[in-house]
């Protein structure tokens, strides 16, 4: 019988973590040890990456990152501040193997639970409770831009046309400041956490080829910004931002269209417009672009908890700190979201 060993991940296995990450067909941006050093570097927070190895060869990968608060107790998530991420395999030995060894973790940890955020569909699992609340949207790319145009629906296309006859100007500088500030304001309205500038610099520091910012201007002014991540043939939208009172003028549809653009011309497959809550605002809003719902999949290990921990927009205490939030001054979210934010996986 093949024998498999699983460990911790060491400096010295970096690289070769990467290089399965790069040649696997289920690993995503958020599996690369760039995430990791994000996450280490702006939150603090304890990675425990686990490897199964076969004859000396990597053959699966589980990132896990153990959170701890004094409101939100302790946690085990694959991986934080990520849509996607979990165990990613070459066979269902492997798999097994590393979940066995987080399960084993998060009770060494007195975890309350671990969150596993798949980014393909999973079968049920009795030892595991499942949240399938979340989709993201896989718009399949060509060569030429007007090709896929013709695949959104008259109201995404007319509303392309009349912010291109609007004026906007379509910047890609990757400033940062400025889609700080639009995207600090916006979480504020949202009555959400900001993650700190700081993280936004160390992911822009950790993949400076693989990040992109593009703004909208209407007379010098940000009122839209995308932060765009790339990962082997893909686009992915990060965090978007736009000023309601520019609203009319149909900033983020022009965003979009800037990027699927761009994506044709530099030849990516596909562009991923980023996570949703199922017939949420932003879902709504991506649905009719023609790209394929993606269901995404979500599975938790309840250690000590009873039932899953209900972090959605419905959840009636959640309501109230959003409706709290938002009437706070801007600089007060900016500088103590963070703090709030890291907690938050």
């Amino acid at each position: 019988m093949t024998k498999l060993d699983i460990f911790e991940l060491q400096r010295e296995d970096e690289n070769a973590w990467d290089a399965y990450v790069h040649r696997s067909d289920t690993t995503t941006f958020y599996h690369q040890i760039g995430w990791k050093n994000i996450v280490e570097k702006t939150y603090k927070h304890k990675s425990i990456y686990l490897i199964s190895k076969e004859e000396g060869e990597i053959n699966g990968i589980l990132p896990i990152f153990f959170l701890k608060s004094i409101l939100f107790g302790k946690k085990l998530v694959s991986v934080p501040f990520a849509p996607y991420g979990s165990v990613c395999a070459d066979n269902e030995m492997a798999e097994n193997a590393l979940i066995e060894k987080a399960k084993k973790i998060t009770g060494d940890y007195k975890a309350n639970y671990l969150e596993l955020r798949y980014f393909t569909m999973r079968k049920d699992n009795s030892e595991f409770s499942a949240n399938n609340n979340y989709v993201t949207f896989l718009l399949n790319l060509t060569k030429d831009p007007d090709v896929v145009m013709n695949g959104f629906n008259n109201k995404v296309r007319n509303a392309i046309r009349k912010a291109l006859r609007s004026d906007l100007e379509i910047s890609w500088d990757n400033n940062l400041k400025e889609f700080y500030s639009i995207y600090s304001k916006n979480m504020r309205e949202l009555g959400s956490p900001p993650h700190s500038y700081t993280f936004f610099n160390n992911l822009m520091h950790e993949f400076s080829n693989h990040v992109k910012i593009i703004r909208v201007q209407m007379d010098s002014r940000t009122i839209g910004a995308l932060f765009l991540i790339s990962f082997k043939h893909t686009l992915i939208s990060g965090w978007a931002a736009s000023d309601k009172t520019y609203q009319k003028f149909n900033p983020n549809n022009l965003l979009y269209w800037e990027v699927i653009r761009y994506g044709c011309e530099k030849d990516y497959k596909f562009f991923d417009f980023g996570r949703s809550t199922f017939n949420s605002g932003t879902f709504n809003f991506k649905k009719p672009w023609g790209a394929e719902p993606k269901q995404l999949c979500y599975r938790y290990y309840l250690s000590n908890m009873k039932k899953i921990p209900d972090t959605s927009q419905s959840n009636p205490k959640r309501q109230i700190f959003a409706k709290v939030w938002r009437r706070l001054p801007l600089r007060l979210t900016t500088m103590a979201g963070s703090y709030i934010r890291k907690t938050i996986p």
